[in-house]
């Protein structure tokens, strides 16, 4: 952990050093009890798009909850071997939307229908990818964390939305009983390509003082989009000092961020060991097993000879 004062020098520092790279950072008052986490996850939404072939639509909404599972990592105490899945099943055409990640800083993630058709409206006077319709207003958003202490923490709560950052404020506040305000965008060219990708998750805590509540309730709501922000040059640091101007703001911490896989051939073939073997017959009977990574995309082959000596004994 680091923590500095949010001064020029250290502005022009991060901004030298993840000039092109995609990272989180957080902040807080001074002398009140409250947290701000930023994210720039631009980089890692197009990999994702690249990756699955996403329809403008579902680069949308993926991205959006790769955000979100970004900005749930706040959750692991942003230790390294936990991580936060989210899991968002409403009742629009994309389907299940799976987002993962990790205290590294890593997500991933895949959707159900890749190629979702694209929903728009108007809102503040401008086109708007209407992403409720494409998630669906009803369902739920699981949330897992797993803490490495045994079994997984799992916490369930209605969509009230589809939008995904209201959905998350409403988990936020129901199942961690944290006040919180999120935001998250994605803003994608005319191209496909993701032009910029980010958001934000403010919480007060025990102890807070109304006016600062206030201030911050005030603060969030009056903040342009993420994305608008980002198109005019603003930074992670920037838009944490923009949430707590006049509160003293000081970083506490930062982490690169990237899409990223771990899954390997180990991996792929345990997951085949896992079926009986009357399954594993049938499947082998038209030649080598594949198992394709839903995640990446990644495809491995395995032939009976390459499982016999994986077979548990």
């Amino acid at each position: 952990m680091i923590q500095k004062e949010l001064t020029d020098e250290t502005r022009k520092d991060l901004k030298d050093y993840f000039q092109n790279r995609d990272y989180m950072v957080i902040a807080v008052p001074k002398r009140e009890p409250a947290r701000v986490y930023v994210v720039k996850a631009t980089g890692a939404v197009e990999t994702a798009r690249r990756i699955h072939g996403l329809s403008p639509g579902a680069t949308v909404a993926l991205g959006r909850a790769l955000i979100g599972a970004a900005l749930l990592t706040s959750l692991v105490k942003h230790a390294t071997d936990q991580k936060v899945l989210l899991k968002i099943e409403g009742n629009g055409p994309i389907g299940t939307i799976v987002a993962e990640a990790d205290g590294k800083g890593r997500v991933r993630g895949f959707v159900e229908n890749p190629q979702v058709e694209t929903f728009t409206k108007e809102a503040e006077g401008r086109t708007k990818f209407d992403v409720s319709r494409i998630v669906g207003s009803e369902g739920t958003l699981t949330v897992v964390k797993e803490l490495r202490l045994g079994t997984p923490y799992t916490s369930v709560v209605p969509l009230v939305s589809g939008e995904i950052a209201q959905d998350l404020a409403y988990y936020f506040s129901q199942s961690e009983q944290i006040p919180s305000a999120v935001g998250i965008g994605v803003l994608v060219g005319e191209d496909g390509s993701v032009k910029q990708a980010g958001g934000f998750l403010v919480q007060t805590l025990g102890g807070i003082s109304d006016k600062v509540v206030d201030l911050l309730e005030h603060r969030v709501t009056e903040l342009p989009p993420v994305t608008q922000l980002m198109e005019e040059g603003k930074r992670p640091e920037d838009i944490a000092t923009m949430i707590l101007d006049g509160l003293e703001p000081q970083l506490i911490g930062l982490k690169e961020v990237e899409y990223y896989c771990p899954c390997d051939e180990d991996v792929a073939k345990s997951s085949l060991l896992l079926l009986t073997e009357s399954e594993l017959n049938e499947l082998l009977e038209e030649g080598p097993a594949e198992v394709v990574c839903k995640f990446c995309g990644r495809v491995y082959r395995f032939t009976r000879e390459d499982l016999k000596s994986g077979k548990p004994q």
